[in-house]
């Protein structure tokens, strides 16, 4: 066989090369969905990055741009916050750190609807990066669009009701819970008033335990009713005013024959109201007036209690890309006589991003109040027992969360077997 020379094998490349074109690889983008609304966001942008041949889904270890995805929502509306964030040094050479996008998505439509109102957006978000990592990939047109704006009717009104329950049978076991309640609520750009009410029952039967000669009923039966209402008007971009009320009745067992409470105050807030990422960081004041009528007479004497009252809070939610952090700062205080009714209680919790493989989750909430408990509990009743640990000076709960991760690096997708994988393991055979 005649030997081919090297440079004819060179050039034969070339023009294998050129007929096939430059070579590309698609911009390898890493999808964080970070809060979910009514509108499922995050599967529709999933599936329409998997439908481009531009991009490739990838792990966040090895991608170029970091789609973060965000949603809140306001009356039938959901708004879908898309962030495009490139690392400099590892990301896409000439392209902006980070680029955003809003869409606002109504979740009652279609949901081909909803998925048409979220690609355009998509696709901004996406072309800075696109257009550099892939010359060529992206093409640019402004038209104008035909017809006359018509501005679409709303109403500032929303009104929900809701409804849910929860049962166990067996033959010496039973026990059943079931809660109702509605709300109407106004709201615009400017202001905000909603009231509320909600009930819930439960029940549990069980066989009593006998101590002795001394047998210990241990069924229950608990029931409350509270209702409330919120009211708030915007003074500026960071001040508001407004007033929250609130009542209340428990079952004979429970603290409050009745309750009822009004404060008003103002709001100072370093984000503004429609903030699209949902951050925070506020702080409140309001004094006003609460009102009691006690089931049973409490280690003060009292059967009813008439006071005034204060109520400092302090909130703040915080997103940056990976990190997340929530505070949530309160003081509830008798105005006179001082310090004998009180409650301070903090909340803490922080989603954090640890490199590219961990993640790590941590809340704590701790509260320390002073609250006039029952002045005498009666031992055998087990009800009665159970129910009085509202009273007590010290509660602190806690949760934290480590994860270490090594995603697929291809990023693929697949459902099956799901189901199968959820069935109780402990339960029954």
């Amino acid at each position: 066989m005649p030997r081919i020379p090297g440079e004819m094998l060179i050039l034969a490349a070339l023009q294998v090369a050129l007929a096939e074109g430059p070579s590309w690889s698609p911009l390898r983008v890493a999808l964080d969905c970070q809060t979910q609304a009514r509108v499922d966001a995050c599967t529709y942008v999933r599936g329409s990055l998997d439908a481009m041949d531009v991009v490739a889904v990838v792990p966040l270890s090895e991608a170029q741009v970091v789609l973060h995805l965000n949603a809140t929502t306001a009356a039938t509306t959901d708004f879908v916050h898309l962030r495009a964030v490139s690392d400099p040094r590892s990301g896409v050479p000439g392209a902006p750190s980070s680029f955003e996008q809003d869409v606002e998505v109504d979740y009652r439509t279609a949901v081909d609807e909803q998925r048409a109102a979220l690609d355009p957006a998509l696709l901004r978000v996406l072309a800075p990066y696109l257009s550099l990592a892939v010359p060529g990939a992206v093409r640019v047109t402004v038209t104008t669009p035909a017809g006359v704006q018509v501005a679409s009717k709303t109403s500032p009104w929303s009104f929900s009701t809701w409804a849910g329950g929860y049962g166990s049978w067996s033959q010496d076991y039973k026990a059943f819970s079931g809660w109702a309640g509605m709300s109407v609520a106004h709201i615009t750009n400017s202001d905000a008033q909603e009231i509320w009410v909600n009930y819930d029952r439960s029940i549990e039967l069980q066989p009593s335990l006998v101590v002795g000669t001394t047998e210990v009923a241990l069924a229950s039966d608990t029931s409350a009713v509270v209702g409330g209402s919120t009211a708030s008007w915007l003074l500026s971009k960071h001040w508001a005013v407004g007033a929250n009320a609130g009542a209340g009745h428990d079952d004979p067992e429970g603290q409050y024959l009745a309750t009822a409470r009004l404060r008003a105050g103002v709001e100072y807030d370093l984000f503004p109201s429609d903030d699209p990422r949902g951050n925070v960081l506020a702080i409140a004041w309001l004094v006003g007036g609460q009102a009691d009528w006690y089931n049973v007479t409490n280690t003060l004497g009292q059967d009813r209690a008439i006071f005034p009252t204060q109520l400092l809070v302090g909130s703040g939610s915080l997103r940056v890309d990976k990190v997340t952090l929530t505070v949530d700062l309160s003081a509830r205080a008798q105005l006179y006589p001082f310090f004998q009714r009180y409650l301070l209680s903090a909340s803490v919790e922080t989603d954090l991003t640890l490199g590219d493989h961990v993640d790590l989750s941590v809340q704590v909430d701790a509260t320390e109040q002073a609250i006039p408990g029952p002045s005498a509990i009666d031992a055998s009743n087990y009800e009665e027992v159970t129910r009085a640990s509202y009273a007590q000076p010290l509660q602190v709960q806690g949760w934290f969360s480590l994860r270490f991760h090594w995603d697929n690096t291809n990023s693929a997708r697949n459902n099956r077997f799901n189901a199968v994988e959820n069935v109780d393991v402990t339960g029954g055979l």
